[in-house]
């Protein structure tokens, strides 16, 4: 690092509350996810199968979610 710069220190305004640090939240089907590569790696099925289970449900949460927001927008147009 050059010594020429120096970090940047955050102010932050007197009387305003600490912020909590920000966590990322995992990816919402990450159990499951793990479940499946858990069970292909102990042979309980097979790695493309695994990888057909994982493809296939994700791609089927997301046509649900979409047919969902389909569903909503039809009833707030009054359809």
């Amino acid at each position: 690092m050059n010594t020429s710069q120096k970090p940047r220190a955050t102010r932050q305004r007197r009387g305003a509350p600490a912020r909590p640090p920000r966590r990322t939240l995992p990816h919402p089907r990450f159990t499951w996810y793990a479940g499946v590569v858990v069970m292909a790696a102990l042979e309980i099925v097979e790695w493309p199968l695994a990888l057909v289970m994982m493809i296939g449900h994700e791609i089927a949460h997301r046509s649900h979610n979409e047919a969902l927001r389909d569903f909503a927008e039809g009833i707030e147009s009054g359809a």
